[in-house]
Formats: C-alpha cells, sequence, structure tokens
C-alpha cells in the first residue's frame, strides 16, 4: 500500500490521541493526518499527536485530496468500518485504487501497554464500587430500568468518563436472554438476577459480569451456576501466552459438556477489552489468534434455560508471562456480594 485510510474513532484515538466524534486519518510514508471539521478545531490541535492536523468543513473530501496529492495507487482502506457513502466521497471515481484489508490497527492494539492496563484497571474498581454500592441499598422491587440507571449514575460520580456499554440487569426468566435489555419489571428476588456492566476511564473499558442467586435457588439453577463457575475456572486456568483463543473456548464448552450444560451455552467464551468494550482476539471455536503477554481478555461462560432463567460469569484477564492474573475482583461465587 501507498496509503491507508483510517476511520474507525477508537483506531484514530489509539494512533492519535485525538477523541472527537468526526475524523479521517490519512497514513503514508510521508506522514500522517488527520483531517477533522472546524467543531474540533481546538480540541484536535490540544489532543492529537504524531499527525498533521487539518481543519476542513468536508473531512472526506480533505482526506481525498491529500490521498491524490500522494499520488497512491493503492490505498488500503477499513472496509468494516467505512460506509458506502464515505467510500464514495473519499474515493472519488477511483475506487480501483482503493484495496479493503483487514483492521491492522486493531492487531496491533491487541497487546496492551502497562498504562492502557492501568486504565482498564481503574475503571474496574470504578465499577465494581458501583455495584457494590446499588447492591447495598437494595434491589428487591426496584424495575431492572432503574437499577440499571442507578449502576450507570454510580459509576459516573465514582470518577467513570461514563459507561462501557448499557448495563445489562436481568431477573428471573428474562436473565436467560444473554443481551436482555432492561425493562420496567420489578426485580422479585426470587430467580437469578444477572448484572453486566462496565466503566470507562482515560477511555479504556471494564467489562464484568455476576449472576446473583437466591438463597435457596431451584435446583436446576443452582446445579448450571456451579457448572459455570467449573468451565469458567477451566477456561481462566488454560490463558496462557502462547495458547490458541479457540483451545481457552474448548476447554469450557468440554467442561459444560461433562456437566450436560453445553446444548445451553450460545455464545463465545470471551473477547478482548480495551478501548471498545469488544476487540480481538476473540476467545471462539473460529479464532486464529493465539494468546500474547499484555493481552487483555474476558472469559464468560453462560447457561440458559428458557423460561427458568441463564447463570453468567464474567472476569476480565490480562495475559502475563506465565499465565493470567484477574482484573475484575468481585467474588464468583453463590456467596452473595452484601
Amino acid at each position: 500500500m501507498d496509503a491507508y485510510l483510517c476511520v474507525r474513532l477508537s483506531n484514530i484515538r489509539y494512533l492519535t490521541g485525538f477523541t472527537g466524534s468526526n475524523a479521517a486519518l490519512v497514513v503514508s510514508p510521508a506522514g500522517a493526518v488527520l483531517c477533522t471539521d472546524g467543531r474540533y478545531a481546538e480540541q484536535a490541535r490540544s489532543e492529537v499527536r504524531g499527525a498533521e492536523v487539518e481543519v476542513t468543513p468536508d473531512p472526506w473530501n480533505a482526506a481525498a485530496r491529500r490521498m491524490r496529492a500522494l499520488r497512491a495507487r493503492r490505498i488500503g482502506f477499513e472496509s468494516r468500518h467505512l460506509s458506502v457513502d464515505s467510500f464514495r466521497a473519499v474515493s472519488r471515481g477511483r475506487a480501483d485504487r482503493f484495496v479493503p484489508v483487514p483492521d491492522l490497527v486493531a492487531t496491533i492494539r491487541m497487546r496492551k501497554e502497562p498504562g492502557e492496563i492501568l486504565a482498564m484497571e481503574r475503571a474496574t474498581a470504578i465499577a465494581a464500587a458501583s455495584l457494590l454500592s446499588a447492591l447495598a441499598s437494595g434491589v428487591r422491587g426496584k424495575t431492572e430500568r432503574d437499577v440499571a440507571a442507578d449502576l450507570a449514575r454510580e459509576m459516573v460520580r465514582r470518577g467513570a468518563e461514563g459507561i462501557s456499554f448499557p448495563p445489562i440487569v436481568a431477573d428471573g426468566p428474562r436473565s436467560a436472554m444473554p443481551h436482555a435489555t432492561p425493562t420496567g419489571a420489578a426485580i422479585a428476588g426470587d430467580g437469578p438476577l444477572v448484572l453486566d456492566f462496565g466503566a470507562r476511564w482515560n477511555g479504556y473499558c471494564s467489562d464484568e459480569t455476576v449472576t446473583i442467586l437466591p438463597p435457596r435457588p431451584r435446583s436446576p439453577l443452582g446445579k448450571a451456576f456451579d457448572a459455570v463457575r467449573r468451565a469458567q475456572a477451566a477456561g481462566i486456568s488454560s490463558v496462557r501466552p502462547g495458547e490458541p483463543c479457540r483451545v481457552v473456548d474448548a476447554r469450557v464448552r468440554d467442561s459444560l459438556d461433562r456437566s450436560g450444560y453445553l446444548k445451553y451455552f450460545v455464545h463465545s467464551t470471551g473477547h478482548g477489552v480495551g478501548l471498545d468494550v469488544h476487540e480481538w482476539p476473540s476467545l471462539s471455536p473460529r479464532s486464529r489468534e493465539r494468546l500474547e503477554e499484555g493481552m487483555v481478555v474476558t472469559v464468560e461462560p453462560g447457561v440458559y434455560l428458557p423460561g427458568i432463567g441463564g447463570v453468567r460469569l464474567e472476569d476480565t484477564v490480562k495475559v502475563t508471562g506465565s499465565g493470567c492474573e484477574r482484573i475484575t475482583f468481585l467474588p464468583k461465587t453463590r456467596t452473595p456480594l452484601v
């Protein structure tokens, strides 16, 4: 490639520090140019490092002009993140010169530097303290939506920039939906309560899931909880440098298979975390990556029993020189959190 067009905003932030919502970054042997609009003139000049800043009413037109000036014959672009309309604007009838490529920056982002991990640890501490505070005030009788809102507000109050994603609060049979949207239903306290949440600090995300069972859960739920806990332990124990990501996923599935719950596990074992809450690598049967020191991934098996409820336990771990260490620290046992 003679040039590379970067348009994914989290990639642009990673490469330059720019946190605005509208930009295109042109990278070539001649240097890097970030094109953005007038709303971000001062912000870009104070944030951007390693790139020239061009402020213009039309960043796509500016990026096209910059690439024409380079006389680039092969221009790589982030095909997963560039819309058709934006591609038309930036290619300007020269589409044959544009080469769709995998997300090259995402492969760099998989391995975190110490400062990135520290930011995620800070976000995790804020999120965990916020959850404990929300639970201590009592959730029974509140709606799922109210608990999710309380949790989000508490994370911001404790210093988070914001939330990593809208919290999932799912009670009773609704906990059998892995990505349930909180509703106006009141939390009864007699079924599993799944809470999936995360905070954002200095741009970096945390991600953790706990499942709270009643003191005497119905037999299927107690057995499912124990099966998920064993599967998660098997997955975490296999996280080490050099291990294929699909092997970690396979260890989790083998454990659930032995417990008789594999058919109720409907998603991958985990994913990378960083500036985005879902990043590479993926811990799934289709993954082609191997774990490396500095990667940060989740391990989050779940069992979802239709009409009864679900159990998901999620921790975020960092890959070390010899194994892994948990970043999240809330207990994943039947012991009540508060």
